[in-house]
C-alpha cells in the first residue's frame, strides 16, 4: 500500500503552518523534498515553460506547470515518483486524457494532455468505455492495480482536451488536494535568471470619499524601466480616501517568450508593509474565486488580467498578508507618501516599483455656476457599493439631482465635477433609486434589488426571476435588470459570480419552434449557446456569467463529413456553428462503437476492443448539436484500401 498517514499529517501541517506564517514579508519556502520527485519529460536534459502555478488564466489560476514539448505529441511522459493510478479521465475539454498518481508521500502528481495512456491503462480505460458506452469517462481504479515505478513511462504527451497547443500539463497536489508549486522540488530542468516584468499599475477608489487625482475613477499608468533595472512612475499622483492597487505585471522565464505569473508580491507604503501575496499554495476548492481577485471588469472588456492587491470583500482565498485596512492604502492627509511594490518570481529573481502618492484636499470646492445648461446625457454605473451618475455639461446655479426611491424623493448636489461633467454619488448601502432627474432629464437606473451573498434567495420581477444558491455571490449584488423583447440584461459582464445563478424568463413573443429555441449569451463579439428548458411559455436557465441573454432558434443539423469507412476504421469531421456539438455515436451493425473526439478540429475516429478484428456490416453515425438538431448517415462499410509500396530507386 502507498497510503503514508505519517506523511499526510505532515503534509497538513505544512499547509496550515504556511496560512499562519508564510505571508511575513517575503514568504520563506516551505521544506520540499528535493529530489523525490523526476521531471516528467526528458529528465536530465534542458527544458522549459510554457505556464507556471499562478499563471492568471480565463477563470482560474493555472494549476501546475505546462512543460514543452518541442511542438510535437508522442514524447514520453515518466511517472514523477514511485506511486499508482488514482484516477485516470478521458475530457473532450479541460486536460483531455489526464492520469493522477498517488504516491507514497500521501501527495498526487497530474498528468494532462496526453494522446495516450501506457498499455495496460489504455485498455482498461477502452474497456470501461465500451462498458458505459461513453467517450468521456472518469475513472477511479481499486487502489495499487495499476502501478509504476520512479521514472517508468505511463504515457505519451499530446494535444487533448483544452491545450492550445502540445504540451505537458504537471500537477503537484498534497494530500488535501491543494496545489503545490512544482518547481520547489528541485527540477534542474529549469533555469531561471530572469527577473518579472511591470507593465501597468492602476489605482481604484475603493469608498465613496476617496478620490484619485481629484476623481472618482479607476486610473492606470505604466511604469518606466531604469537603467539601474528598476521601475518607477514619473508622474506624483494624487489622492484622498481608500484606494486600492491593481498590477499587470508577468515573470519572464529565461530562454523563452512566454508570461508567466508571479510568486510572490509585496507591497509597502512609507516603508511600512501594507499587502504580502504568495502563490505557493492554494486550494483546488477555491480556484474559481480566481474571477474575484482579479479586476473581472477590465478582463471582460479589454483581456488585461489586473490582480488586485488588496483583499477584496467575499474573499475566500487565503493567499495575503495585510495590514488594517486589507492591502488598501489610506490617505488622510496632503502629505507625499513613497509607495514600493517588490514582485518575485519562484526562483527569487525581482524587481521593484517605486512611486509617490501626494495626499489631496478631502472634499475641495465645487465650481459655481450663473447659468442653466441641461445635461446633454446621463450615465449610471455601479463601483462596489456606489451608483455613480455622470451628467455631460450639466451647469446650474443650484445643480441638484432627484433619485426616486420606491415613490420618494432624495434630493443631492454633485459630489464633484470630471472633465466638464457633474458627478453624484449615491451609498447603495442606504437607498436603491430606479430613476433619477437632473434638469429636466430623467434616467432609469434599472436597478431592482439588493441581494446579499450567502443565501438562498430569489428576486421576482414581472417576466423573469432570479434564484441564488448559497454560494452564487462573491459579494453583495445590486440587481440591475433590462427585459428588451425576447432578451434580458441582467447586470453586466464585468460582475463576476462564485457559481450558478437560475434565470427563468417570459419573452414576449414565444417562439413557434420553442423545442430548437434556447438562450445564448452575448459575449461581446458573438453568441454563445446557453441552452434551457421550456416550461408553457418560460425558459429556465443556468448561468455563472452575467450579461445580455438572447432566445435564438436554431434549426440547421450538424455538418458530417465522413473521410473513412473502411472495415478496418472510421473517420469523419464533424461542427455545428451555432448551438454546438452535443453528442456523436457510432454503430457498426447495431453494435456501438468507441469514437474518439478532438474538440478543437471536430476529428473523431474509431477505436475498437480489439484493432485486429474488422468491422463487418454497415455503419450509422448519429451527430446531435445543442438545440436537438441530428445529423444521422449510414452507410455499408467498404474493404480497407491498401496503398502499395514505392520501390526504392536503386
Amino acid at each position: 500500500m502507498f497510503y503514508n498517514p505519517l506523511a499526510i499529517r505532515r503534509t497538513i501541517f505544512i499547509f496550515f503552518l504556511f496560512l499562519f506564517s508564510a505571508l511575513s514579508g517575503f514568504a520563506q519556502k516551505q521544506s520540499y523534498p528535493q529530489g523525490y520527485y523526476q521531471f516528467p519529460i526528458r529528465p536530465g536534459l534542458a527544458n522549459s515553460l510554457a505556464g507556471g502555478l499562478g499563471d492568471l488564466r480565463s477563470n482560474h489560476f493555472h494549476a501546475g506547470l505546462d512543460i514543452r514539448t518541442q511542438q510535437v505529441v508522442g514524447l514520453p511522459v515518466h511517472a514523477a515518483a514511485e506511486g499508482y493510478v488514482y484516477k485516470v479521465a478521458v475530457q473532450r475539454s479541460g486536460y483531455g486524457n489526464v492520469i493522477y498518481l498517488r504516491h507514497p508521500n500521501g501527495q498526487t502528481t497530474v498528468y494532462g494532455h496526453l494522446l495516450k495512456f501506457s498499455d495496460s491503462l489504455a485498455n482498461y480505460v477502452r474497456a470501461e468505455q465500451y462498458k458505459k458506452q461513453t467517450f468521456e469517462i472518469d475513472l477511479f481504479p481499486e487502489a495499487g492495480k495499476y502501478a509504476f515505478r520512479k521514472g517508468e513511462v505511463i504515457a505519451l504527451s499530446g494535444n487533448t482536451g483544452g491545450s492550445a497547443g502540445p504540451h505537458l500539463h504537471f500537477e503537484i497536489r498534497d494530500s488535501q488536494d491543494n496545489y503545490l508549486n512544482p518547481l520547489y522540488f528541485g527540477f534542474n530542468e529549469i533555469k531561471d535568471v530572469t527577473p518579472p516584468k511591470f507593465v501597468n499599475v492602476a489605482i481604484r477608489p475603493t469608498d465613496i470619499n476617496a478620490r484619485i487625482n481629484g476623481k472618482f475613477e479607476r486610473q492606470t499608468y505604466a511604469p518606466v524601466r531604469q537603467k539601474d533595472g528598476t521601475y518607477n512612475i514619473p508622474a506624483t499622483i494624487t489622492a484622498t480616501g481608500t484606494v486600492g492597487l491593481e498590477l499587470l505585471a508577468h515573470d519572464m522565464m529565461t530562454g523563452t517568450g512566454f508570461r508567466y505569473g508571479l510568486q510572490c508580491i509585496e507591497i509597502k507604503m512609507d516603508d511600512q508593509e501594507v499587502f504580502a501575496y504568495n502563490m505557493e499554495i492554494f486550494p483546488n476548492a477555491a480556484t474559481r474565486d480566481y474571477n474575484n481577485l482579479i479586476d473581472y471588469e477590465t478582463e471582460q472588456e479589454t483581456g488585461q488580467r489586473f490582480l488586485k492587491c488588496y483583499v477584496p470583500d467575499g474573499n475566500k482565498f487565503d493567499l495575503y498578508k495585510t495590514g488594517a485596512y486589507r492591502g488598501k492604502l489610506f490617505i488622510n492627509d496632503t502629505l507625499t507618501h513613497q509607495v514600493k511594490i517588490k514582485i518575485f518570481d519562484s526562483y527569487e529573481n525581482s524587481s521593484v516599483l517605486t512611486f509617490s502618492i501626494k495626499g489631496e484636499t478631502p472634499n475641495p470646492p465645487l465650481p459655481v455656476y450663473d447659468m442653466e445648461v441641461k445635461p446633454e446625457w446621463i450615465q449610471c454605473e455601479i463601483s462596489d457599493n456606489t451608483l455613480k451618475v455622470r451628467a455631460k455639461y450639466y451647469r446650474s446655479s443650484m445643480p441638484l439631482a432627484t433619485f426616486y426611491v420606491y415613490g420618494k424623493e432624495v434630493k443631492k448636489a454633485p459630489d464633484l465635477y470630471e472633465n466638464e461633467t457633474a458627478v453624484f454619488l449615491t451609498d447603495l448601502k442606504g437607498y436603491i433609486p430606479d430613476s433619477v432627474k437632473i434638469g429636466n432629464t430623467i434616467a432609469r437606473t434599472y436597478l431592482r434589488s439588493k441581494i446579499s451573498p450567502g443565501k438562498l434567495t430569489t428576486y421576482q420581477a414581472d417576466r423573469w426571476s432570479l434564484q441564488f444558491d448559497t454560494n452564487t455571490l462573491f459579494d453583495t449584488l445590486y440587481v440591475v435588470g433590462q427585459q428588451n423583447y425576447n432578451s434580458l440584461t441582467i447586470n453586466d459582464k464585468g460582475i463576476p459570480l462564485r457559481d450558478y445563478v437560475t434565470i427563468s424568463f417570459k419573452p414576449e413573443e414565444v417562439p413557434v419552434n420553442k423545442e430548437r429555441s434556447g438562450i445564448y449569451r452575448y459575449t461581446g463579439y458573438g453568441y454563445r449557446f446557453i441552452g434551457g428548458t421550456w416550461k408553457d411559455n418560460e425558459i429556465t436557465f443556468k448561468t455563472r456569467e452575467l450579461g445580455t441573454f438572447v432566445i435564438q432558434k436554431d434549426t440547421i443539423p450538424p455538418r458530417v463529413r465522413l473521410v473513412e469507412h473502411s472495415k478496418k476504421r472510421i473517420r469523419a469531421y464533424i461542427s455545428d456553428g451555432i448551438s454546438g456539438i452535443d453528442t456523436f455515436k457510432a454503430y457498426v451493425s447495431g453494435e456501438w462503437v468507441l469514437m474518439n473526439y478532438d474538440a478543437k478540429t471536430g476529428y473523431i475516429w474509431s477505436e475498437k476492443i480489439d484493432e485486429s478484428q474488422l468491422f463487418e456490416g454497415d455503419l450509422m453515425l448519429e451527430v446531435k448539436d445543442g438545440a436537438g438538431n441530428s445529423t444521422i448517415l449510414q452507410t455499408d462499410l467498404v474493404e480497407p484500401v491498401t496503398t502499395p509500396k514505392k520501390r526504392k530507386r536503386k
